[in-house]
């Protein structure tokens, strides 16, 4: 039978939904079934997992499950640095096909701890993405851009220092082997760059200091003896696009902007 026949049948139909996170290139499965199941190769964990219904006009959803869960556990502290997805599936277990009916895809914003031992993950529609208003440039003395896309066009990987160690942190900041040719403030706007648990993290640079960065979000997830990348910051100054990274045809700002206004008003007598 296909999906639609044991959607609409009267008896036949044993409708369950699936939900799979995705987090860069890992996945975490899970189904409100009574049991784990097998689909395509994948296994779907059962867990207390429930959402709050779908609907046609639906911004958000609701997903509910026990706060020891793994896609929980990310935004405990620090949330990730890179978007967490969520795609919601339905099927029918007696389903020999297997057929799975796409009924929600978005990303996490959110996650509230309302009770003891439940999450609630708050869930936006991808398509609230397409509304958005996109950022308009500006007239003004420094760069709009953000150092390393596509419009400022320096190549992180030209300038990052890849193989440095955490030897100290204080919960704010680490201390690192800083190399001796480095000079003070140089990665302050940056950020470093690691691996935790199979995944590549992020953390901004709030202030290099010689050998001590101040990070935002604090060491939370760090480690010492950790090894780090670490990307050098910008202050968005003709100056240092020049002289740092070589890159003033790229400056997106007007150094020589005029500091008078040519629409206010000049009273000659």
């Amino acid at each position: 039978m296909s999906w639609s026949e044991f959607e609409y049948s009267v008896a036949n139909g044993q409708p369950l939904t699936l939900y799979e996170f995705k987090r860069q290139n890992l996945y975490y499965r899970y189904t409100n079934a009574d049991r784990s199941i097998m689909i395509n190769n994948a296994l779907w964990e059962a867990i207390a997992i429930s959402d709050n219904g779908l609907s046609a006009s639906s911004n958000n959803v609701e997903i509910t499950l026990p706060v020891t869960n793994k896609v929980v556990s990310f935004y405990r502290g620090v949330p990730p640095s890179t978007s967490v997805k969520i795609r919601i599936y339905r099927m029918h277990y007696h389903d020999n096909q297997q057929e799975l009916r796409v009924a929600w895809v978005g990303n996490i914003t959110e996650v509230k701890r309302e009770k003891i031992g439940e999450a609630k993950i708050i869930t936006t529609n991808i398509v609230n993405t397409f509304g958005r208003q996109g950022l308009r440039l500006t007239w003004g003395r420094k760069c709009p851009h953000a150092l390393y896309d596509s419009r400022c066009k320096v190549k992180a990987r030209h300038y990052v220092i890849s193989g440095l160690e955490i030897i100290a942190l204080d919960g704010k900041s680490i201390t690192f082997n800083v190399p001796q040719s480095i000079n003070n403030g140089y990665f302050s706007g940056g950020y470093i760059e690691y691996e935790f648990e199979g995944l590549t993290e992020r953390r901004g640079i709030r202030m290099h200091n010689n050998n001590n960065l101040s990070l935002y979000g604090g060491t939370y997830g760090l480690s010492v003896g950790l090894i780090i990348n670490v990307y050098p910051g910008c202050d968005n100054t003709i100056d240092t696009c020049e002289n740092k990274f070589n890159n003033h045809l790229n400056y997106g700002g007007c150094p020589h902007l005029p500091g008078k206004s040519p629409y206010s008003i000049t009273k000659l007598f």
